[in-house]
C-alpha cells in the first residue's frame, strides 16, 4: 500500500504530516511512502532526505493523491479534494475540522473515501492531537504572556485539564509566574492539574459562577483548552469576559470547533468590552515546525499502523 504526503497549503502552516524517519519507519513495515517535492522544506526535512529514507518524491499535490490509497496531512488542503485525482476508496488522515468540514465528510464517506480524524481518537500519550496540543499550550501561554502589557509575576486560568491546558500549566510554572488555577470537566482530573503545579482545580463551573470565580481572582491572561473532537462548550459568557480586568488576555485553542468564549472569531485577535485581547490561531505548534513534525509524525504514523493493519486482518 502506498501513503501520501502532501505539502501543507493552510495559510501559514510549517509542518509536514512525516518526517524522514517515519517514512523510513513505514518502509520497514511494508509500507510505500510518496511525498509532494518540498513538502519538508519549512520545517528542515530536504526531499533528498525522504529520498534516503526510500520515499519517492513526486512533483505536485495531483500525483500524490493519484498514487495513494492513503492520505496523510496536518491540516486540510485549501483546495477541494474534488480537484485532485482521489481514488473513491482512499483514506484520509490527520485533523480535519470535522466541526467546521461535516459535510464535506460525509460527501467523501458517500464516495468511500473514509476520514480518520486524529481530533475524534481517543486521547493518550502518542495521539497525534495530544501530542500537537502539548506544543500548542506551550507556545500559548508564551505568546499570550508576550501581549501582556509588561509585568512581573502574572496570573493566570487555564480552562481545559487535557494536553494543552497542562502544557499551559507548565509554561507558567517554568516562567516563574503564579501556578495557575485549572478548570476542568471531570473532577478526577484534579490530580493531573496539580501534578503539573496548578494552585487549584475547579470542576465543570457553570458560567455565571465561573464569572464570580475570575472577579474573585482577576487573572491576567486565560488561556482556553477545553473540548476535544466535538463543538466546544462556551466557558465564557458576556459575564465572565466582563469580569476580567482591561488590557488581560484571552488565547482561546478551541475556535475552529466553536471557542470556550462567546467573543472568540478564528484566526483573529478581537479587543471587547473595556480592552480585553481574545485571540486565536489555529497553527501555535509551526512555531515550532521540526520538533512539531517530528512529534507529530511519529504519532500519525503510528496511527496509521495500527489503522492500516486492522483492515488488513
Amino acid at each position: 500500500m502506498i501513503v501520501g504526503v502532501p505539502r501543507e497549503t493552510a495559510a501559514g502552516e510549517r509542518r509536514v504530516a512525516l518526517t524522514p524517519a517515519d517514512a523510513a519507519m513505514l518502509s520497514a513495515h511494508g509500507l510505500r511512502v510518496v511525498v509532494e517535492q518540498t513538502a519538508g522544506h519549512r520545517a528542515d526535512f530536504a526531499d533528498a532526505a525522504y529520498r534516503r529514507a526510500g520515499a519517492r518524491v513526486l512533483p505536485d499535490a495531483a500525483a500524490v493523491f493519484a498514487a495513494s490509497a492513503a492520505v496523510v496531512w496536518v491540516k486540510p488542503p485549501v483546495y477541494e479534494l474534488d480537484s485532485m485525482p482521489l481514488r473513491d476508496s482512499a483514506r484520509l488522515f490527520g485533523f480535519q475540522d470535522p466541526v467546521q468540514r461535516a459535510d464535506r465528510i460525509e460527501r467523501l464517506r458517500a464516495r468511500g473515501v473514509e476520514t480518520i480524524a486524529f481530533e475524534q481518537i481517543s486521547p493518550g500519550t502518542s495521539d497525534p492531537l495530544s501530542a500537537m496540543s502539548r506544543i500548542a499550550g506551550e507556545v500559548a501561554y508564551a505568546e499570550g504572556r508576550a501581549l501582556l502589557a509588561a509585568r512581573g509575576r502574572i496570573r493566570s486560568l487555564v480552562l481545559g485539564c487535557g494536553q494543552a491546558g497542562l502544557a499551559a500549566v507548565t509554561a507558567a510554572v517554568a516562567a516563574g509566574d503564579d501556578p495557575p488555577l485549572v478548570v476542568g470537566r471531570r473532577a478526577e482530573r484534579e490530580r493531573a492539574a496539580t501534578g503539573c503545579g496548578a494552585a487549584g482545580y475547579l470542576a465543570n463551573p457553570e458560567p455565571r459562577a465561573l464569572a464570580e470565580v475570575i472577579a474573585g481572582l482577576r487573572p491576567h491572561l486565560v488561556i482556553c483548552a477545553a473540548g476535544r473532537g466535538g463543538r466546544a462548550p462556551v466557558l465564557l459568557d458576556r459575564a465572565g469576559l466582563g469580569a476580567l480586568a482591561a488590557g488581560s488576555v484571552v488565547v482561546d485553542l478551541t475556535a475552529k470547533a466553536g471557542g470556550n468564549t462567546v467573543a472568540t472569531v478564528a484566526n483573529a485577535t478581537v479587543v471587547v468590552g473595556d480592552g480585553v485581547i481574545v485571540t486565536h490561531r489555529s497553527n501555535y505548534p509551526s512555531a515550532r515546525p521540526h520538533a512539531a513534525s517530528r512529534a507529530y509524525g511519529a504519532a500519525a504514523a503510528g496511527v496509521l499502523l495500527r489503522t492500516l493493519s486492522m483492515s488488513v486482518a
